[in-house]
């Protein structure tokens, strides 16, 4: 009557706890906007930027999303869900670091399209993520709650 030591997970804690990660990580690219909004007349007042320029951060962010949509569903076909997601996750917490460290309007510029352009990894995979294990009758209800 000797159990092994180790902890298992049913499969419906695991997917429970998949859903409750992935809706984390597809919750930064939007609180990278929400949070930055308010913040951009005192990121002005410390760069020495006009705010037009801080507010182009913005429209950066929003064409490196863009543009991530584009590339990362097809390189995650190729290479697999997984490392693009990875990969895009930790980008987008790098450039975050390098926003937050900027000292330069410029820097700044790049890392906001940079982030955007790695927050897009999260948004294509859990959508697809979805798409497939939509099918799976035990994943149906949780799948829907990740969907936007």
């Amino acid at each position: 009557m000797s159990q092994s030591s180790a902890v298992t997970s049913s499969p419906a804690q695991l997917s429970w706890l998949l859903i409750l990660v992935l809706g984390a990580i597809a919750a930064l690219t939007p609180l990278a906007i929400d949070m930055y909004l308010p913040a951009m007349p005192a990121i002005a007042a410390d760069l020495n930027a006009p705010s037009s320029a801080v507010k182009s951060t913005l429209v950066a962010y929003t064409a490196g999303f863009a543009i991530g949509q584009l590339f990362h569903g097809p390189i995650s076909d190729s290479y697999g869900r997984k490392p693009v997601m990875l990969g895009g996750v930790a980008l987008f917490f790098i450039c975050a670091v390098v926003s937050a460290m900027a000292q330069d309007i410029d820097v700044l510029m790049i890392a906001r399209t940079t982030q955007g352009f790695a927050g897009a990894a999260a948004a294509v995979i859990i959508q697809a993520w979805c798409a497939i294990c939509s099918s799976a009758k035990s994943l149906r209800v949780p799948c829907r709650l990740l969907r936007w």
